[in-house]
């Protein structure tokens, strides 16, 4: 029988650092690092359909209706000869229970305070976020609840450890590491 893949599955809001966290593991551990979105900006684009948050969510709720859980991990599982990978970014609740039945899931939430989030957001201007703080918050929070299939909340409360994102890099690093060795990767 062939050994299940490990998934260092990384869940976190709109500027948590999630994808900071996702590099830093993938450059130490020196394993390959995905963003759980590729392969529907992937479908996006032999689409035509222009990438922006909106049509994402909206190409994301059809594609996880018609072909379910499986497709955007089994997407990205096939891309990795080797059996530890990063998935960075899931929103849906079922597709962390899919990665936790088919695969050793190492589900880490990384959280931070919601204005620095916010903050962090507008100075990289990714995909036409928010530009006031109240409008991040309700746009958070309606793309994360009927009918979108997203919801990132639940996906958080369902991590295995917690990393909180409000200080320095280094702070953040350290915090990694912690993760890590008790995860018995480094």
């Amino acid at each position: 029988m062939k050994e299940k893949k490990t998934i260092i599955g990384i869940v976190g809001g709109i500027g948590s650092g999630k994808d900071t966290v996702a590099d830093y593991i993938s450059e130490k551990l020196k394993i390959p690092a995905f963003q759980i979105s590729q392969p529907l900006k992937d479908l996006a684009s032999e689409k035509g359909i222009e990438p922006n948050r909106e049509n994402l969510i909206k190409l994301g709720s059809e594609v996880f209706r018609d072909r379910g859980p499986s497709f955007f991990v089994e997407t990205l599982v096939k891309k990795v000869p080797d059996n530890l990978l990063i998935i960075s970014g899931t929103r849906i609740p079922s597709v962390v229970e899919y990665m936790r039945d088919n695969y050793n899931l190492m589900l880490l939430a990384v959280t931070a305070d919601p204005q620095i989030r916010f903050e962090r957001s507008v100075l990289r201007d990714k995909l036409g976020e928010a530009t006031k703080f109240a409008q991040f918050i309700e746009r958070e929070k309606r793309e994360n609840s009927a009918p979108n299939a997203q919801r990132l909340f639940e996906c958080i409360e369902l991590a295995d450890y917690y990393v909180e994102n409000n200080d320095s890099l280094e702070v953040l690093h350290n915090k990694v590491d912690e993760f890590l060795k008790d995860k018995s990767l480094i």
